[in-house]
């Protein structure tokens, strides 16, 4: 991206202090006309527009401004983890992630501030949809209760982001007086806000159908299912999120795809069964540039040939890395030795898990399709401070046609971000059994799963030839010595692994009580490769979550209380 652009929205962002709770949303179609089934559906779809974070109401460059709060959480979660660097053009370039990066979380932080403003007009939007939906009759709008269903799954998206980034928060919903908002305070508890999102996913998972045709982009009953498997597994309900777990397993819709480039590259295969729900995009939708992208995902393209550009942000870290090592006889991951020594950047001889270069670009290894060369130095920005490797998951195909124009904006395309995926709900499910302590060979079986796909599907191979780029291992976990604490650690690594660099990591960390442990180890280990880190600090009790935005605090003259961390 254009220095001056960022620039420009920078100042833009700085300049903007209206309280975001007395806002409406831009561009979408007048509360005049509820009894308009046109318009009303015009509300529901501006409701489901909102999960790419685009929100409209910057007024300068708005799909572009949504790389400071995006709908993926790499800034949010990865990088505030062990997994990923900041990246971009040092850490002056976005200061004030970088200072999230290092546990250094102000609630001045304009980042914090546009995250919580961005989920709230996706919530405005909700709300305003199911007001309207409940203003039209069935008569008039037959598809009236599937598509309340849909909206209240989305608004338990939407508030879903809001529990687990900033932990209270006021809740709206759509019973709230419009212009009356601001004075709604955050004082229900945590477990009061839980109920609420469970409340919503189980009154669409009771409504809506189970497959929704050629509407691809639209949400089924499975959705809000997995959805309640995740909060429970956040509220440690262990039980509970198997049911949900089981649902969607047992449902026949959903598989583990068999080529993990395909998956992680190529938009043609995004509907073949193992996004459950996902992020749409296109290429044709009439947004900035002709289509409609993930903007939020638009830094982490890595500069360099094959997408003529790119500003090299969300960097996978060198811990990150080490972890694909394995066991060169068992194929197995190094659980407790890993990050003991360093995998060099060019070492195609020690036995590493093949998702690696899958998931990460590393010098001399081919990237995707391209055919002109191999990742190398002219791929790497700030190489001195973040180190070589790329972010190479989930970014589209160099010669798909699915991809938007070219050079600019780089490596965006008609390519969807999975928010939540069938091996995710395996991994659930295999923790939950395992925290449960029951049946811990089934627990063995989907993650044994899992790691079969992975040795199933092809491994990148040395450019121009069907050789092996390094050296692949992976196997599969053996019953012998199968414990619960062996099956935990296992689960856990597993997720590190499969759903590395799509936002998850911290909040794994963070649900599992070992964010402390964790990532102050990793600073102190990791500041010996990137000094940088040298001051990072993670604060117990307090860094788990997100402060509410100071500003927000002050212009709701006392409603908005700060959390109780900060």
């Amino acid at each position: 991206m254009r220095k001056s652009i960022i620039i420009l929205i920078c100042l833009f962002i700085f300049s903007s202090c209206e309280d975001i709770l007395e806002q409406s949303p831009k561009g979408v179609i007048s509360s005049e006309n509820f009894d308009n089934p046109v318009a009303v559906e015009g509300l529901v779809t501006s409701a489901y527009a909102m999960l790419d974070n685009v929100n409209g109401s910057d007024g300068f460059f708005p799909p572009i401004s949504a790389i400071f709060y995006p709908a993926s959480n790499w800034s949010y979660s990865d990088v505030r983890s062990d997994d990923a660097y900041k990246g971009g053009g040092g850490t002056g370039d976005i200061g004030e992630l970088n200072s999230i990066e290092l546990g250094i979380v102000a609630p001045t932080n304009f980042l914090i501030e546009r995250k919580w403003e961005v989920i709230y007009f996706a919530i405005s939007r909700c709300n305003k949809a199911l007001r309207a939906l409940n203003e039209i009759s069935d008569e008039l709008f037959p598809a009236k209760q599937q598509r309340i269903a849909e909206v209240r799954a989305l608004r338990g998206h939407y508030y879903f982001e809001l529990k687990r980034h900033f932990f209270v928060y006021p809740y709206l919903d759509e019973n709230v007086l419009p212009g009356t908002e601001p004075e709604v305070a955050n004082d229900l508890n945590s477990d009061q806000l839980w109920d609420l999102i469970i409340a919503d996913f189980q009154a669409a998972a009771s409504v809506l159908p189970a497959d929704q045709g050629n509407e691809v982009g639209r949400v089924n009953r499975f959705m809000p299912i997995a959805y309640l498997c995740k909060v429970y597994m956040f509220r440690q309900d262990y039980t509970n999120a198997l049911t949900q777990a089981d649902l969607v397993i047992n449902s026949g819709q959903y598989r583990l795809l068999d080529d993990l480039q395909a998956l992680y590259s190529d938009p043609a295969v995004e509907h073949d069964g193992e996004h459950i729900f996902a992020m749409e995009t296109n290429i044709g939708g009439g947004g900035t540039e002709g289509g409609n992208y993930n903007w939020g995902d638009l830094l982490t393209s890595p500069p360099g040939p094959a997408y003529g550009g790119g500003d090299g942000f969300h960097r996978p870290s060198q811990n990150l890395v080490n972890a694909f090592k394995v066991d060169p006889t068992s194929g197995l991951p190094l659980f407790d030795t890993f990050n003991a020594s360093d995998l060099a950047p060019d070492d195609s001889t020690t036995a590493v898990d093949p998702r690696l270069d899958h998931a990460i670009g590393r010098p001399g290894i081919p990237w995707k399709d391209y055919t002109e060369g191999v990742y190398g130095n002219d791929w790497i920005r700030e190489g001195a401070t973040y180190g070589p490797y790329s972010k190479k998951k989930n970014i589209i195909l160099v010669n798909s046609s699915l991809r938007g124009p070219q050079p600019f904006p780089w490596a965006q395309g008609a390519k969807n971000f999975p928010f939540i995926k069938y091996s995710d709900i395996l991994l659930w499910k295999a923790e939950a059994l395992v925290e449960l302590n029951q049946n811990l060979d089934e627990a063995r079986n989907l993650v044994n799963q899992i790691r079969q796909r992975a040795a199933n599907s092809a491994m990148v191979a040395k450019l121009g030839s069907t050789e092996n780029a390094s050296n692949y291992q992976i196997g599969l976990y053996p019953s012998t010595g199968w414990t619960q604490d062996l099956a935990r650690q296992a689960v856990r690594f597993e997720r590190r692994l499969e759903l590395c660099l799509e936002g998850h990591r911290f909040y794994d960390l963070v649900r599992w009580g070992v964010a402390e442990q964790v990532i102050d180890a990793y600073y102190q280990s990791e500041s010996q490769k990137r000094p940088y880190l040298g001051v990072g600090d993670f604060i117990p009790n307090q860094h788990e979550f997100l402060p509410i935005p100071q500003n927000q605090i002050d212009l709701s003259n006392g409603v908005l209380m700060q959390n109780p961390f900060y």
